[in-house]
């Protein structure tokens, strides 16, 4: 039996990648998140500890450190030089060539890195603006923060930034 997410409902995919930023690449995380990527944001100084995260969950390894390419470690790692999100964001496309998913995007929790689940909209409706409830039929939640999810601004907002600072790997 599922316990970990009410009612049985299957969470939405991930994309095959998992990443693991320093702290100084939150942004970027979450973005990678908002495509579907599974990525966590190492909470302390980067270093062997981080590594040692990365190795045992099969991460790749996103940093700004210069100093972590010199280290031994037998997994990917990828420094990032660029310092805008627009240009980060175009390095890992690049390198890895991921793929923007638009059936796989909005489908992780930007705060908790779960995947998020489909909720009845009734099951929302003291948990989101009236006008909201009002406008939109569609919800996931987060099993783990429970945060709400829907179709509004923000993503009307991220994919017109995709589209002016990452056009060519639009979905």
């Amino acid at each position: 039996m599922n316990t970990k997410y009410p009612n049985n409902t299957t969470p939405l995919i991930f994309n095959d990648f998992k990443f693991i930023t320093d702290a100084s690449l939150g942004r970027l995380a979450k973005w990678l998140r908002l495509w579907g990527y599974n990525t966590i944001v190492f909470p302390k100084e980067a270093g062997r500890k981080m590594l040692r995260v990365a190795e045992a969950e099969g991460r790749i390894v996103l940093t700004r450190r210069k100093d972590m390419t010199e280290r031994q470690f037998s997994g990917r790692l990828f420094l990032i030089v660029g310092v805008d999100i627009a240009s980060q964001l175009n390095d890992v496309i690049s390198k890895y060539s991921l793929k923007v998913d638009q059936q796989k995007m909005f489908g992780i929790c930007l705060e908790c890195n779960e995947k998020l689940y489909p909720v009845d909209k009734e099951d929302v409706r003291d948990s989101v603006p009236p006008f909201v409830f009002e406008n939109c039929t569609q919800y996931n939640q987060c099993p783990c923060c429970h945060n709400i999810y829907w179709a509004g601004t923000h993503q009307r907002n991220a994919l017109e930034f995709m589209k002016k600072h990452i056009p060519s790997h639009l979905p």
